[in-house]
């Protein structure tokens, strides 16, 4: 199992920054329950930093406070998934189309490297290497966007890893293609194109979702 330690500097932004990645690497994983002591002894620091990231990871709907229960790692239902997925449906495609205006040509040349690169997950069942590749996909494009209230509601709320919740529902292959054909429209500085394939991309998750209610 892999350790996480920090440093004594900015404590406990480290130990919230910490705790955010053994959730987003499913080192955690939703519907756990978090253990004060457990954590605070694999990080190697008091309780005292470890109640205040709870709080701060609570805000950002990472993990769930329950009266005389605890904290967990937040488990979403279905229909706040798809709740979730509807909002995406809205804000993404203009992501998707301002960064076709605006991304650089460095911008876009990482993200072409970046879904290329992601061939290989399409093969395997890595449900932490598919989160991250999907997680930085994504905020890669909202940043080239350069709408940063945009870019800080998608990433403040972790819209993106709440979506993958499921993950081991999700067709790696199938994610893969549309992760391409977006970033060759995006690349090709077509802000149309780019706004569809990413809502056809969004609408694919969403239908999927709503077959099993």
């Amino acid at each position: 199992m892999k350790q996480y330690k920090v440093e004594s500097v900015g404590l406990s932004d480290k130990v919230y920054s910490n705790i955010k990645e053994m959730i987003l690497n499913r080192d955690l994983i939703p519907g756990q329950k978090l253990v004060q002591e457990e954590v605070a002894e694999r990080l190697g620091v008091s309780r005292t930093p470890i109640l205040s990231a709870f709080s701060k990871l609570e805000k950002e709907w990472l993990v769930k406070n329950f009266p005389r229960r605890g904290y967990y790692i937040y488990e979403m239902s279905l229909e706040e998934r798809i709740n979730l997925f509807e909002i995406r449906l809205r804000l993404e495609p203009l992501g998707a189309r301002r960064a076709a205006e605006f991304g650089t040509e460095e911008d876009k040349d990482e993200l072409l490297k970046m879904v290329n690169n992601a061939d290989s997950l399409a093969e395997t069942k890595d449900f932490a290497k598919f989160n991250k590749h999907d997680y930085e996909f994504h905020k890669l494009i909202n940043s080239m966007s350069r709408n940063e209230m945009l870019s800080n509601m998608i990433s403040s709320y972790n819209i993106i890893s709440l979506s993958n919740q499921n993950i081991e529902s999700i067709d790696f292959k199938l994610s893969i293609i549309g992760h391409k054909k977006i970033a060759q429209a995006i690349a090709s500085g077509n802000p149309d194109l780019a706004e569809e394939v990413m809502k056809n991309h969004i609408e694919g998750g969403l239908v999927m979702l709503k077959d099993h209610k």
